[in-house]
């Protein structure tokens, strides 16, 4: 199982994102595997895209439908908000987001060691980043 993040997302379905070609040779590398992302990862993804990126009505719809489509399996994370914020107060002072450490969380949980990101934030936390 791999876990897809955010930032991994947002450069496989918009061409213009600095590391698109990146993502999507990375992509065809897993594109096999289980690729898990959250109710959480749909919700920043499609607000980063409409607000500060600011794509076309055409390709959010387009991202939306594929997100929700069953290629990624995705997990409701909602259950994990309490121990999320535990974590994310023990990163302290260390300033990690509380979708970051909602993901770790995840992660943990579903004994997931994988990851596909571009996040610093996820260094040196036992996950392996796929690149």
């Amino acid at each position: 199982m791999i876990f897809l993040d955010t930032d991994f997302l947002m450069s496989f379905f918009i061409d213009t994102e600095v590391n698109h070609k990146k993502t999507v040779r990375i992509y065809e590398k897993i594109k096999n595997e289980r690729l898990i992302i959250s109710n959480s990862i749909i919700l920043e993804v499609m607000t980063v895209s409409n607000i500060k990126i600011k794509v076309s009505k055409e390709l959010l719809e387009k991202i939306y439908t594929k997100l929700n489509d069953g290629t990624f399996r995705i997990i409701e994370d909602i259950p994990l908000y309490d121990m999320t914020m535990k974590r994310q107060i023990s990163y302290l002072p260390e300033r990690i987001s509380f979708f970051d450490c909602l993901y770790m969380e995840l992660m943990q949980q579903l004994e997931i060691n994988k990851i596909a990101t571009f996040d610093k934030h996820f260094k040196n936390k036992g996950i392996e980043i796929i690149q």
